[in-house]
């Protein structure tokens, strides 16, 4: 097509099927274009290859790449999240669940806050956890924009704007000559490397959190054995997100370990001799006035872990315990039964709450 300077342009879907969002290029050293109903119409024939085609342009505005993030994101009674603390072109899709994400971890701070059971200094976790995720995602996606660069050198679409040459190198990859060959394996590396936008998985699950909100009582961050953007690396170390594994209730319904936390309250996680943990949750959670949901989980336990998985994933003993936030992170961890469990309770929950 003869549009965006390199001959391709982007066409996705809005509504299905008859709402259409159309992206091209210019030359950004000369003015924007007027976008009038006929250069709109003539580039969707060239993109759709339909020459007869009749379109309604319902707008046309320009966009240009961002890579702006907040390094702080409070002042005062003030709080910024989503699109306004962190700006970047679409690549990964980290859009609407990093903005999600702003929301749940600032979400639950307010609440205790305004229902009296934590200090205001608990939201100055919120800049600090939330800011670097902030530069990793912008960071990134702004990566995978540069890393189409390769797919576009092998198939000879330099930027450039000459359009029969564009055509001629594209061609010439289906060509039975040692220079052919050539390009068609550095087309297979160039699409291969792009798993770092479409399978990095590790991007958007492993955020750590290092905050006052969490505490790790000096338990060393656990290193990543793989590729930390591709791969997401489950842990229950202070400040990470707290594994999703299978359990199951009584009734043999299967539930995930994400679905017994949440909801507004801190949860505790504990095993087969861990009760006395259940029963100090219960005694701080009243002196707290902070509602603290408790599960034992294992055998003939309201939840039970048939297949050994949550048992491979806690990182605990059977009688250590777990306190996860209501935004599913974990705020601290005991790998066994404390000589006192009402006493560490007592002094995790008020260093976290900030009370």
């Amino acid at each position: 097509a003869d549009v965006g300077g390199i001959g391709m342009g982007l066409v996705r879907m809005v509504r299905p099927w008859d709402e259409w969002l159309i992206v091209w290029g210019y030359d950004i050293n000369q003015p924007p274009p007027e976008v009038t109903p006929e250069l709109a119409t003539s580039v969707a024939r060239q993109l759709v290859g339909d020459p007869a085609l009749e379109i309604e342009l319902l707008g046309a505005n320009t966009w240009t790449v961002n890579n702006c993030f907040a390094t702080h994101m409070q002042k005062g009674r003030v709080f910024i999240m989503g699109d306004a603390a962190h700006r970047h072109p679409p690549s990964n899709g980290l859009g609407s669940n990093t903005s999600i994400q702003d929301g749940f971890n600032l979400a639950w701070k307010l609440a205790k806050v305004v229902k009296g059971q934590a200090g205001v200094g608990l939201l100055d976790s919120f800049s600090a956890e939330r800011a670097p995720i902030a530069r990793q995602i912008v960071t990134r996606a702004n990566q995978s924009i540069a890393e189409f660069g390769p797919i576009f050198e092998a198939l000879g679409m330099d930027g450039g704007v000459d359009h029969d040459k564009i055509h001629r190198n594209m061609e010439a990859r289906a060509d039975a000559t040692p220079v052919a060959e050539a390009q068609r394996e550095a087309l297979r590396k160039a699409i291969a490397f792009k798993k770092y936008e479409f399978d990095a998985h590790g991007v958007e699950m492993n955020q750590r959190y290092a905050s006052g909100a969490v505490v790790t009582d000096g338990q060393g961050e656990p290193p990543f054995e793989k590729d930390r953007e591709l791969h997401y690396a489950p842990t229950t170390w202070p400040g990470a997100r707290l594994p999703h594994v299978w359990v199951f209730e009584r009734s043999g319904r299967k539930v995930s370990t994400l679905d017994l936390c949440g909801h507004g309250e801190f949860t505790l996680l504990t095993g087969i001799g861990g009760e006395a943990w259940v029963a100090a949750a219960e005694t701080v959670g009243a002196e707290l006035g902070l509602p603290i949901r408790s599960h034992v989980i294992g055998p003939r336990r309201a939840i039970e872990d048939h297949t050994g998985d949550w048992a491979g994933a806690r990182e605990i003993r059977d009688n250590g315990c777990l306190i996860v936030r209501p935004d599913h992170h974990v705020a601290w961890r005991s790998e066994t039964l404390a000589a006192d469990p009402a006493a560490e309770l007592r002094r995790v929950l008020k260093s976290v709450l900030a009370r």
